[in-house]
């Protein structure tokens, strides 16, 4: 096999900096690619198989293009399945091929290892067949592997942060539209954190689902309540206006949407914090942020709660919050580079005490999006 029909793809991970459970409530968040990869190799077999080795997890599977079914005992390479079954189902002409996937980028982590996989084996599959899909179509296409495929419901923030990511920039999101906007975000001698609690969101699926639910209450109680038919989600309600009906509301349903309004709020000014350099103001809203998703929205979790005030206690530490849905993973960080160690000394230990667990530590800086790349 000639070297140059080698097709290499480097798809990172993502953060979420700000903007925590509004991208089902069409909202705003702020969030990125970053520099932690998933490494994908390969090429052609012509052979209607796909043959994959995972060097990450030291575990190999394949399947043939006619016979593309969910597999429970490999569930990993439901992702790639998924993806090509995509391509497929919207009638693009592939053939096998051989792929090794290698990674530094943690599983299970709240750092979108599901949406880096299931992007660089899009991206791959573009490449290796020389396909003519662009970014956007990219992003369903891996979307969609997620939903339709490996049944995860899921908005389209992370796949369209590892897709759209670019290197020293935070990506500003609408999803009403999936508008976005590149801000400059180099942050010098300072790093973004991210600390996994190594907590398994057993009740994630379940009260994930519940929150959404609450949300779409919200926005149904509302519209009736003000006769506004330009009330569609909870990110047309202005802070004011939830106030005015707040005591016809039940106690729960208000608490969720303060958050989604409050946290779009939190997002602009975020953005404008950026926009001015201010890492100091950012940081500030982070925890107003967890504050928010801790009391009103009722997903974290005492390991969260701990990383979040142990971090806060810290000289050189901007601001935290929980990321991710809740219930478990991990929290997001702004810290300045120098105190890094003698944070995974005293957080890591308190942990440890506290929890009998290690969490891990992840630095890691903005990045562009999935690219091929040569080797």
């Amino acid at each position: 096999m000639r070297r140059e029909k080698l097709i290499n793809i480097l798809s990172p991970g993502r953060v979420n900096v700000i903007g925590e459970h509004t991208d089902y409530n069409m909202g705003l968040s702020i969030t990125a690619a970053i520099d932690k990869y998933i490494f994908i190799t390969g090429y052609k077999n012509d052979l209607g198989l796909v043959e994959v080795y995972s060097k990450y997890l030291n575990d190999s599977g394949k399947f043939f293009l006619d016979d593309i079914a969910f597999d429970k005992s490999k569930y990993w390479i439901n992702y790639i399945k998924g993806v090509v079954n995509e391509y497929i189902q919207r009638g693009y002409k592939i053939s096998g091929f051989n792929m090794v996937i290698d990674s530094d980028l943690p599983i299970g982590a709240g750092v979108s290892s599901s949406a880096s996989l299931e992007v660089g084996v899009a991206k791959f599959i573009k490449e290796l067949f020389d396909l003519n899909v662009d970014n956007k179509e990219i992003v369903n296409i891996s979307n969609s592997a997620e939903n339709n495929f490996v049944g995860v419901s899921c908005g389209l923030m992370d796949q369209f942060s590892v897709v759209y990511g670019k290197k020293d920039h935070v990506i500003f999101l609408n999803f009403k539209d999936l508008s976005y906007e590149y801000i400059p975000f180099n942050p010098g001698n300072d790093l973004i954190l991210i600390i996994n609690s190594r907590e398994e969101r057993n009740l994630a699926d379940t009260e994930y689902n519940k929150r959404r639910e609450e949300c779409n209450d919200a926005v149904r109680l509302m519209s009736s309540m003000i006769k506004d038919r330009n009330i569609n989600s909870l990110s047309d309600i202005s802070l004011e206006l939830l106030f005015e009906v707040k005591d016809r509301l039940p106690g729960k349903i208000f608490k969720r949407a303060r958050h989604v309004v409050t946290e779009n709020k939190r997002v602009l000014l975020a953005k404008e914090c950026l926009l001015k350099s201010d890492i100091g103001k950012l940081g500030h809203i982070l925890y107003e942020s967890h504050e928010s998703l801790k009391n009103d929205y009722e997903v974290s979790t005492d390991k969260l709660d701990y990383l979040v005030r142990e971090l806060s206690k810290i000289n050189g530490v901007y601001g935290a919050r929980l990321m991710g849905a809740g219930f478990g993973g991990s929290v997001i960080s702004i810290v300045k580079k120098e105190i890094v160690n003698e944070i995974i000394d005293k957080v890591g230990t308190g942990f440890l005490k506290t929890f009998n667990d290690n969490p891990d530590f992840i630095g890691c800086l903005p990045s562009d999006g999935t690219m091929r790349v040569s080797i």
